[in-house]
């Protein structure tokens, strides 16, 4: 009698297993999201890795006639209406899209430009392509736009349009466990906003400072680590932003520790010879 219940057990959870293999297998495609991370601070390029697999015999085409070949929908969380915030009726992919058998298509999109996530708070976004009349999507996933922590701001205004004023906010914001620099840029009174930049990382051991010359040249100087300080330079002009470079510097008064903390690897390996030469000549 144990082995006919012991059967029974395994007969029902194989059977659901089996079922759900098989289901899988009779999907025409698979489609898949990834993000790099899921808080953005407001302005970020959020760069979102779409695929999709053909799993047919045959030459799949997708976005046929009006049809878009793939689709991200976005809405907020808590709008009780989830009314759609994508831009793209044309859809997210490149149309008709061609899949031979078993070929997988990756893509990575902006979700900044396919949709309107401008505004701080969370948002649900899923993506997927329609075969024969049937939708196959991805899993939903929450994303963040947060703010991020004022630290410093600034203006700059420009001599050929006098009402023109740009708006520069140093924010400071956590990713992978690590505090992070970034710069926000928006426009008044047009309301236009540059792609927020992120800077590096960022130790608060000193206010980040920032220079807005009357040229249009923008510098921000912060420190990354208890020995680095980086520096990033932009053009900021009335049409563009535009980041020059960043540079690692390493701070004067910190050198000296930094180099003896270089030389401590080798001061060691003096050491113990010292010891070592010690110990065999006491016991000649």
């Amino acid at each position: 009698m144990r082995w006919f219940a012991v059967l029974a057990v395994v007969l029902c959870v194989a059977v659901p297993f089996r079922w759900a293999a098989a289901q899988q297998r009779l999907r025409p495609v698979s489609v898949g999201m990834a993000f790099d991370t899921l808080s953005y601070v407001i302005g970020e390029e959020i760069p979102v890795r779409l695929w999709v697999r053909n799993n047919t015999s045959g030459t799949l085409t997708l976005g046929k006639g009006s049809l878009p070949a793939g689709v991200l929908e976005v809405s907020r969380v808590g709008d009780s209406l989830k009314r759609p915030l994508s831009l793209d009726p044309g859809g997210c992919l490149p149309r008709p899209l061609q899949l031979k058998p078993g070929e997988e298509r990756t893509f990575r999109v902006d979700l900044a430009k396919a949709a309107d996530v401008s505004g701080e708070g969370k948002y649900f976004v899923t993506f997927g392509v329609i075969v024969r009349d049937m939708r196959y999507e991805t899993e939903v996933k929450v994303l963040e736009i947060v703010p991020g922590s004022l630290i410093s701001e600034g203006v700059q205004l420009f001599a050929n349009q006098p009402y023109l004023q740009r708006h520069f906010k140093l924010v400071r914001w956590s990713r992978d466990h690590v505090d992070r620099l970034f710069l926000r840029i928006e426009d008044s009174p047009t309301g236009n906003v540059f792609p927020t930049v992120m800077l590096g990382a960022y130790l608060p051991l000193a206010k980040p400072r920032m220079n807005i010359a009357t040229s249009g040249e923008i510098t921000v100087l912060h420190r990354a680590t208890p020995e680095y300080y980086v520096r990033n330079v932009f053009w900021s002009l009335e049409e563009e932003f535009i980041r020059r470079s960043t540079q690692n510097l390493l701070d004067p008064a910190t050198a000296d520790t930094a180099r003896l903390n270089g030389m401590k690897a080798d001061l060691d390996e003096v050491i113990n010879k010292n010891d070592k030469l010690k110990e065999a000549i006491r016991l000649r």
